[in-house]
């Protein structure tokens, strides 16, 4: 059977309606943060990640762990827009080489094909070959996604990548502050939610 490898791609949202100078920014800041993936997360990646097509980046994993981390590290790093992420599993059909855009195969291809459904779906996390249970879980971690406010959305995203004392450095608000809007996210449901995701993925 040959190697199975997962393909990740994200698109940034809207991203041409950006002014110039944002979307430059935004450019420049995708690329400084796809460069700290490919060394926090190297004894996992079989293909490094890179910038394609301007505001969308391509990766190539060994196997899917380390999606949770790395697809939440860099929504919080780089929060100008909104992000689909896709992942999909498969074999590639050319040799390895240094970057993902290199690379081809059926691993890309799945993953693409989720990215577009996602599009069509409103969905932020997809999946190609990894199974119906993360296609559920990824509905509804995108209509929570969706039914919070922009502010909640961010608060979401650095609660599940930094302690609540960094939050509110992030937000520029106090840590009881953090408290409170956790608790009206419900963020416990939230967090046990985010558990059972990332077992699945691991399993």
């Amino acid at each position: 059977m040959a190697t199975q490898y997962v393909a990740l791609i994200g698109d940034a949202v809207a991203s041409r309606r950006l002014s110039s100078a944002v979307r430059t920014r935004l450019q420049s800041d995708l690329r400084a943060g796809l460069n700290q993936v490919n060394r926090r997360w190297r004894r996992g990646i079989a293909a490094r990640f890179a910038v394609t097509r301007g505001d969308q980046f391509q990766g190539l994993l060994t196997g899917p762990e380390p999606v949770w981390e790395i697809t939440h590290w860099l929504r919080a790093e780089v929060p100008q827009v909104d992000w689909i992420m896709a992942a999909g599993r498969g074999p590639v059909h050319t040799p390895l080489a240094r970057t993902a855009p290199e690379v081809d195969g059926p691993c890309f291809h799945r993953a693409r094909e989720a990215l577009e459904e996602a599009k069509r779906r409103r969905l932020v996390l997809a999946f190609g070959g990894l199974g119906a249970t993360l296609g559920g879980l990824a509905e509804y971690y995108s209509a929570l996604y969706w039914g919070w406010t922009p502010r909640q959305r961010r608060a979401a995203l650095l609660l599940r990548v930094m302690a609540p004392a960094e939050v509110g450095s992030r937000l520029g608000i106090g840590r009881s502050a953090v408290s409170h809007l956790a608790r009206r996210m419900g963020w416990r449901l939230v967090a046990a939610g985010d558990q059972a995701f990332r077992e699945r993925l691991a399993s």
